[in-house]
């Protein structure tokens, strides 16, 4: 199951990482690399304290209003649903799923690409609302056509909110880095999967 695990979460990397890999080789290659360009680089900040503490907020609030949203979706089959029963021998895969096919492959394309490339043509708020309303709708069209209004309601929004939160611990507080986020999403992802365990 591990190996299985840790091959889709490559495939999706490289999937999720392709658009901005180009994107990069055609725009930007000649002024900065790519792993820079997307933001994978060490947080560069005054106090580090500081950054940990911001991003222990967020993962208790994030936590929070995510187990809301799991009360308030009801009884939706969500992918951490996977490792429903399973117990601690699905801990590795779990990890794989949580770490690198979701939180990594996501941090890359929606902070690392869209975010940045929207934030140089529209400005940081705007580029926040739109990656994060992607975000959102990309979850509800993983469950499209299973869940009534409200469900799908929760579903989009949801990930908006970590999704607002993410950006902002990146670009205002770790210089643009997404390594940040990537912990905290990991962090929730990895609990969540826990939960259903």
């Amino acid at each position: 199951m591990f190996i299985n695990q840790l091959l889709n979460a490559v495939i999706q990397i490289v999937l999720f990482a392709i658009i901005p890999f180009f994107w990069w080789l055609f725009t930007a290659r000649k002024k900065e690399g790519f792993f820079s360009w997307i933001g994978l680089k060490r947080p560069r900040c005054e106090n580090k304290k500081q950054l940990a503490l911001w991003m222990l907020i967020l993962f208790a609030v994030c936590l929070v209003v995510g187990e809301i949203a799991v009360y308030l979706r009801g009884e939706v089959a969500a992918a951490e649903s996977a490792f429903a029963g399973m117990g601690l021998a699905a801990l590795p895969s779990l990890l794989a799923y949580a770490f690198l096919q979701t939180a990594f492959s996501e941090e890359i394309l929606f902070r690392g690409f869209l975010l940045k490339r929207l934030a140089a043509k529209f400005g940081f708020v705007a580029a926040t609302i739109v990656q994060a309303l992607i975000f959102g709708a990309i979850h509800l069209a993983m469950v499209w056509g299973q869940v009534g209004l409200l469900a799908g309601a929760v579903i989009v929004i949801y990930p908006m909110i970590p999704a607002v939160a993410f950006a902002w611990l990146n670009e205002k507080k770790a210089d643009g880095s997404i390594l940040p986020s990537w912990i905290v999403h990991s962090a929730l992802n990895t609990v969540s999967a826990l939960f259903s365990l």
